[in-house]
């Protein structure tokens, strides 16, 4: 009786049979175990108050020491000399691991479409050092170890990467990964739009290539819950993509379209196209009300636009992780959360040093209460 109401509300929730419950049970169980578990060690609340209280980095880097997970990670580091670029590779490293425990208990190809996945975290770690370069502030005895993420790319000599002097240097050595492809077109752009295209460039590969694997890899079900995270992530990457070309950088429309993620989920064709025509930023927003992602541009400013966004996601990944515990979402659903987690301690440090209020930082920060 116990077995038919579990999986009872288990199929409410989920929607799937009892029959296809089980086999997902037998599929999963050691990988959703595990993701719950790690899941469970996530930052709360509490650690954020208490994190948006500290004055300086020592202080954050104390009590990510000595009352998190991450006491661990953070054994060999002193909290007294540590800095963001330091704390930002032992971060990268955790995720890394994290990666690994998924691929542990993975086989075939699960396993397969997991490592594809982490192309993910390789990108928000190459857009971080790309900004680095071209704000001027390499610090190279900390470089090497920042290109950790790269090690798998065994053709690429990490040592003679980190020494590079300048962007340009830097892209040319990526040559025999599929970033140098993409980036090398951008060697010799303009310094005012380089970062930007880059960047862009870099989030629509992750999109296009993760469209072109999932169906291949996984079974239906699984392939329809990446297809409905990747649709809707999409659908806000062409938003934001089309609003900062037209309104920030003034790009033409057929180069808009050019790079836009030819992903069709809520935003269709027709509404994709009416953004593109917009006039002025009051007819696209209003265009956008019309869409299930009117919510976007609510507020005045940009960085308001990117935290309504991140908001979103967070929200959608944590009930995806809730409901699904036994499909592909228990691996994709909880990296995305610790993503966020990681860029949520380092949005911290930096209000922290810039002198910004508790207030004002806790506005950068995703999945807590403002």
């Amino acid at each position: 009786m116990k077995i038919t109401e579990k999986h009872g509300k288990m199929r409410f929730l989920t929607g799937f049979s009892e029959g296809d419950i089980m086999l997902k049970e037998m599929k999963y169980g050691a990988l959703s175990g595990k993701s719950r578990a790690m899941f469970g060690k996530l930052l709360n609340q509490d650690d954020y108050d208490a994190l948006l209280q500290k004055k300086n980095i020592s202080e954050v880097v104390s009590y990510l020491k000595h009352n998190t997970h991450y006491r661990v990670l953070l054994t060999d580091i002193d909290e007294n000399i540590a800095h963001r670029l330091n704390l930002e590779n032992y971060l990268k490293k955790d995720i890394m691991s994290d990666y690994s425990k998924f691929l542990k208990f993975s086989g075939g190809q699960l396993k397969e479409f997991i490592n594809i996945h982490y192309r993910k975290a390789e990108i928000e770690s190459l857009k971080l050092i790309l900004r680095a370069f071209e704000a001027g502030n390499i610090d190279h005895t900390t470089l090497e170890e920042s290109l950790i993420f790269l090690k798998r790319h065994g053709n690429l000599n990490i040592p003679k990467l980190s020494l590079s002097k300048d962007l340009e240097e830097f892209l040319s050595r990526l040559e025999g990964t599929c970033y140098y492809e993409l980036l090398k077109p951008f060697l010799s752009d303009n310094a005012d739009t380089r970062l930007f295209n880059m960047e862009m460039t870099l989030d629509l590969f992750y999109i296009r290539s993760t469209k072109l694997t999932y169906n291949k890899l996984l079974d239906k079900a699984d392939s329809t819950i990446v297809k409905e995270l990747l649709g809707i992530e999409a659908d806000i990457f062409n938003i934001f993509w089309i609003y900062r070309s037209k309104y920030l950088y003034k790009v033409s429309n057929e180069v808009i379209k050019s790079y836009s993620a030819h992903v069709v989920y809520k935003l269709n064709k027709k509404t994709t196209e009416s953004l593109m025509k917009a006039s002025g930023f009051e007819e696209y927003v209003g265009i956008l009300k019309k869409t299930a992602y009117g919510f976007l541009f609510e507020g005045q400013d940009q960085l308001l636009f990117e935290h309504n966004y991140l908001e979103y996601i967070y929200k959608l990944y944590k009930r995806y992780f809730r409901r699904q515990p036994f499909s592909v979402a228990c691996i994709i659903s909880y990296l995305r959360l610790k993503e966020m987690e990681l860029s949520n301690i380092i949005s911290i440090i930096e209000g922290i040093r810039y002198g910004l209020s508790e207030g004002k930082i806790r506005k950068f920060v995703t999945g807590i209460s403002l």
